[in-house]
């Protein structure tokens, strides 16, 4: 883990912040808030979404464009959340696969919504409580890739909502192929891939999701 250490230790939280807000995904979001009048329900529709995102038909950045631009116009609601994404997915041409299963997913989902609701500022500054809220609804791990992709996607669109706030330290890094990748590369005496972000984030003080994109953009030059 120090070889990774040493080539990533210049990078620092405000690089991680820039990198994110040039995330094409990152870009899509802040467009969709930026032309939906329903801003707060869009916080809600979001998390859904990154619930239901996996197994893609397309690239992820592609299918959230493909998401910002069908609901830049659409009357948002707590009440109807579930229908429009069902509505959504049956179209899409990014997200095709596994659709009853996802669909199964958003009506679970809205269980935790319910929580969520007139709440989202205070699960915001607690992201971890919301991380918790969606593991426990899902009956997933806290760990679990798309339980922590949809703290990150809710982290990305409430920034261009409320004041900024860093992702807690306790939040996982959600875990690819790059990832295990450089685990691999780098992982040395570790057997533990989520022990390894963890260490590697306190030693760089960049918590873990923030991490996840400098590792992301920074992936062909670490893997040389």
């Amino acid at each position: 883990m120090q070889e990774l250490y040493n080539k990533l230790k210049d990078f620092d939280l405000n690089y991680a912040i820039k990198l994110e807000e040039t995330d094409r995904q990152f870009i899509a979001l802040k467009s969709l808030i930026e032309k939906n009048e329903n801003k707060r329900e869009v916080l809600a529709l979001v998390i859904a979404n990154s619930i239901i995102c996996y197994q893609l038909s397309g690239t992820w950045e592609n299918y959230w464009e493909e998401f910002s631009s069908y609901f830049s116009d659409k009357k948002i609601s707590y009440e109807n959340v579930v229908f429009l994404l069902w509505e959504f997915i049956k179209q899409s041409k990014n997200n095709k696969r596994f659709v009853d299963t996802k669909v199964k997913r958003l009506e679970k989902v809205k269980f935790a919504l319910d929580w969520f609701q007139w709440r989202e500022e205070y699960f915001y500054q607690n992201m971890t409580e919301l991380r918790d809220l969606l593991a426990k609804t899902m009956k997933q791990k806290i760990t679990d890739k798309t339980i922590v992709f949809a703290v990150k996607m809710f982290g990305y669109v409430a920034r261009n909502i409320f004041t900024f706030v860093a992702y807690p330290k306790e939040i996982f890094i959600p875990i690819d192929s790059r990832l295990t990748n450089l685990f691999e590369k780098y992982k040395w005496d570790y057997s533990d891939i989520n022990k390894f972000y963890m260490d590697l984030s306190e030693k760089m003080d960049v918590t873990l999701l923030h991490l996840d994109w400098i590792v992301w953009i920074n992936y062909e030059e670490l893997m040389k």
